[in-house]
């Protein structure tokens, strides 16, 4: 799998996946706790994610509340890496797991034997 990917594809996708994993767990911790608990998960998240919901908030519509904010930069993480990403760089991505980091992870799972 990694091999049909360039490796600057995977360069980009890495970080944009890591961010989009967060930014939704970010939102279902959100969904649990109040928003400006001092839950330290809760802060680090944000700390994370906290450039991307500002670049996100520029482009977001006003319908949108700001606890959809991380929910709302995930899906829009997912649509670069799914659709932009591969258009640029040149891979084809078929489902969820042709994506670089999810492929890693799944073949470092099945090498563990899980």
């Amino acid at each position: 799998m990694i091999t049909t990917t360039p490796p600057i594809g995977i360069l980009i996708d890495l970080p944009l996946g890591l961010l989009m994993w967060t930014s939704f767990a970010h939102f279902l911790l959100i969904i649990v706790m109040n928003e400006g608990s001092g839950f330290s998960l809760l802060r680090l998240l944000h700390g994370l994610n906290a450039p991307i919901y500002v670049t996100i908030s520029l482009i977001k519509p006003a319908f949108i509340i700001s606890r959809l904010l991380p929910l709302y930069a995930a899906v829009i993480l997912f649509i670069i890496r799914y659709y932009v990403l591969p258009l640029l760089v040149g891979y084809d991505v078929w489902s969820f797991d042709d994506m670089p980091l999810e492929g890693l992870l799944l073949s470092a799972k099945s090498d563990l034997g899980l």
